[in-house]
Protein backbone atom coordinates (compact mmCIF):
# COMPACT_ATOMS: atom_id res chain seq x y z
CA UNK A 1 0.00 0.00 0.00
CA UNK A 2 2.68 2.47 0.74
CA UNK A 3 4.49 1.54 -2.31
CA UNK A 4 1.72 2.29 -4.47
CA UNK A 5 1.30 5.94 -2.54
CA UNK A 6 4.60 6.72 -3.23
CA UNK A 7 4.33 5.47 -6.56
CA UNK A 8 1.39 8.09 -7.27
CA UNK A 9 2.65 10.81 -5.39
CA UNK A 10 5.59 10.52 -7.94
CA UNK A 11 3.88 10.27 -10.97
CA UNK A 12 1.76 13.72 -9.55
CA UNK A 13 5.10 14.99 -9.16
CA UNK A 14 6.87 14.59 -12.37
CA UNK A 15 3.36 15.47 -14.24
CA UNK A 16 3.31 18.56 -12.58
CA UNK A 17 7.03 19.15 -13.09
CA UNK A 18 5.92 18.49 -16.69
CA UNK A 19 3.21 20.76 -16.97
CA UNK A 20 4.72 23.87 -15.13
CA UNK A 21 7.94 23.25 -17.47
CA UNK A 22 5.28 24.47 -20.07
CA UNK A 23 4.17 27.70 -18.48
CA UNK A 24 7.97 29.32 -18.31
CA UNK A 25 8.43 31.69 -20.78
CA UNK A 26 10.43 30.79 -23.46
CA UNK A 27 11.77 34.92 -24.28
CA UNK A 28 11.96 37.44 -21.48
CA UNK A 29 12.02 41.21 -22.81
CA UNK A 30 14.13 43.50 -20.88
CA UNK A 31 12.31 45.32 -18.55
CA UNK A 32 14.54 48.94 -18.74
CA UNK A 33 12.47 51.93 -17.98
CA UNK A 34 11.67 53.92 -20.95
CA UNK A 35 13.44 51.68 -23.54
CA UNK A 36 12.04 50.75 -26.67
CA UNK A 37 12.87 47.62 -28.68
CA UNK A 38 13.18 45.71 -31.86
CA UNK A 39 13.29 42.67 -31.59
CA UNK A 40 15.30 40.42 -34.36
CA UNK A 41 15.37 36.81 -34.88
CA UNK A 42 18.79 35.59 -35.21
CA UNK A 43 17.96 32.15 -35.50
CA UNK A 44 14.71 29.47 -34.51
CA UNK A 45 15.09 30.14 -30.80
CA UNK A 46 17.14 33.05 -30.25
CA UNK A 47 16.38 36.99 -30.35
CA UNK A 48 18.06 39.72 -29.68
CA UNK A 49 16.33 42.68 -28.71
CA UNK A 50 18.28 46.01 -30.35
CA UNK A 51 17.09 49.89 -28.67
CA UNK A 52 15.23 51.67 -31.09
CA UNK A 53 14.85 54.58 -28.69
CA UNK A 54 15.29 55.67 -24.86
CA UNK A 55 13.05 58.32 -22.81
CA UNK A 56 9.88 56.95 -24.23
CA UNK A 57 6.98 58.54 -22.05
CA UNK A 58 4.89 55.06 -21.85
CA UNK A 59 3.68 52.23 -24.49
CA UNK A 60 1.94 54.41 -27.32
CA UNK A 61 5.08 56.12 -27.74
CA UNK A 62 7.22 52.92 -28.33
CA UNK A 63 4.51 51.90 -30.29
CA UNK A 64 4.35 54.47 -32.53
CA UNK A 65 8.74 53.95 -32.81
CA UNK A 66 8.20 50.68 -33.79
CA UNK A 67 5.63 51.41 -36.36
CA UNK A 68 8.21 53.67 -38.28
CA UNK A 69 10.53 50.93 -37.73
CA UNK A 70 8.34 48.78 -39.71
CA UNK A 71 7.41 51.39 -42.20
CA UNK A 72 11.21 51.86 -43.04
CA UNK A 73 11.72 47.61 -43.05
CA UNK A 74 8.82 47.33 -45.72
CA UNK A 75 10.33 50.45 -47.92
CA UNK A 76 13.39 48.36 -47.79
CA UNK A 77 11.96 44.75 -48.57
CA UNK A 78 13.24 43.51 -45.44
CA UNK A 79 9.85 43.70 -43.42
CA UNK A 80 8.28 39.80 -42.68
CA UNK A 81 4.43 39.41 -42.16
CA UNK A 82 5.00 41.19 -38.55
CA UNK A 83 7.43 43.17 -36.51
CA UNK A 84 7.98 42.47 -32.86
CA UNK A 85 9.10 44.89 -29.90
CA UNK A 86 9.36 45.40 -26.41
CA UNK A 87 8.77 48.06 -23.78
CA UNK A 88 8.99 47.42 -20.19
CA UNK A 89 8.62 43.87 -20.10
CA UNK A 90 5.80 44.09 -22.60
CA UNK A 91 5.73 42.66 -25.93
CA UNK A 92 4.35 44.58 -29.16
CA UNK A 93 3.40 43.12 -32.64
CA UNK A 94 2.64 44.80 -35.58
CA UNK A 95 1.59 44.70 -38.71
CA UNK A 96 0.29 46.67 -41.65
CA UNK A 97 -3.15 47.60 -39.67
CA UNK A 98 -2.59 47.53 -36.31
CA UNK A 99 -0.33 47.20 -32.76
CA UNK A 100 -1.25 44.42 -30.67
CA UNK A 101 0.75 44.21 -27.09
CA UNK A 102 0.81 41.36 -24.86
CA UNK A 103 3.01 40.42 -21.34
CA UNK A 104 4.28 37.19 -23.05
CA UNK A 105 5.77 36.88 -26.45
CA UNK A 106 3.81 33.24 -26.78
CA UNK A 107 0.64 34.65 -25.09
CA UNK A 108 -2.56 36.40 -26.33
CA UNK A 109 -1.64 39.84 -27.69
CA UNK A 110 -4.76 42.35 -27.44
CA UNK A 111 -5.53 45.54 -29.60
CA UNK A 112 -3.23 48.31 -28.47
CA UNK A 113 -3.71 51.16 -31.71
CA UNK A 114 -4.91 50.89 -34.96
CA UNK A 115 -4.10 52.39 -38.57
CA UNK A 116 -7.03 55.04 -39.23
CA UNK A 117 -8.04 55.66 -42.78
CA UNK A 118 -6.34 58.73 -42.97
CA UNK A 119 -3.07 57.05 -41.82
CA UNK A 120 -3.08 57.68 -38.02
CA UNK A 121 -2.71 55.50 -35.25
CA UNK A 122 -5.75 55.39 -32.95
CA UNK A 123 -7.06 53.80 -30.49
CA UNK A 124 -9.45 50.63 -31.10
CA UNK A 125 -13.15 52.35 -31.77
CA UNK A 126 -12.11 55.87 -31.73
CA UNK A 127 -12.73 55.73 -35.69
CA UNK A 128 -16.45 56.08 -36.85
CA UNK A 129 -17.37 55.50 -40.10
CA UNK A 130 -20.11 57.83 -41.59
CA UNK A 131 -23.23 55.49 -42.05
CA UNK A 132 -25.51 56.57 -45.15
CA UNK A 133 -28.61 58.93 -44.01
CA UNK A 134 -32.25 57.46 -44.72
CA UNK A 135 -33.91 58.88 -47.52
CA UNK A 136 -36.82 60.42 -45.77
CA UNK A 137 -37.68 61.22 -42.05
CA UNK A 138 -37.40 58.65 -38.81
CA UNK A 139 -40.09 58.90 -36.45
CA UNK A 140 -39.66 56.94 -33.10
CA UNK A 141 -42.74 56.61 -30.88
CA UNK A 142 -42.04 56.83 -27.24
CA UNK A 143 -42.92 53.57 -25.33
CA UNK A 144 -46.44 53.70 -23.20
CA UNK A 145 -44.66 52.33 -20.13
CA UNK A 146 -42.28 54.60 -19.54
CA UNK A 147 -42.01 55.60 -15.34
CA UNK A 148 -42.85 58.92 -14.60
CA UNK A 149 -40.41 61.15 -13.65
CA UNK A 150 -41.09 64.08 -10.87
CA UNK A 151 -40.46 66.62 -13.80
CA UNK A 152 -42.86 65.28 -15.90
CA UNK A 153 -45.66 66.65 -13.93
CA UNK A 154 -44.68 70.16 -14.12
CA UNK A 155 -45.26 70.22 -18.18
Amino acid sequence: MQTKAILVLGLTAALAATTLNGCTEKVKAPRDLGTCYFIGHTSKDEYKFNVVSKNEPDLEHCAARLYNVRMDLLRTGTAGTFTAGSYQGNFLFLDNHEIRYAQRYEGPAYPLLVKAPDGRLVAPGSVMREEDLPDKQVTVEVPKNLPKMPSDDKK
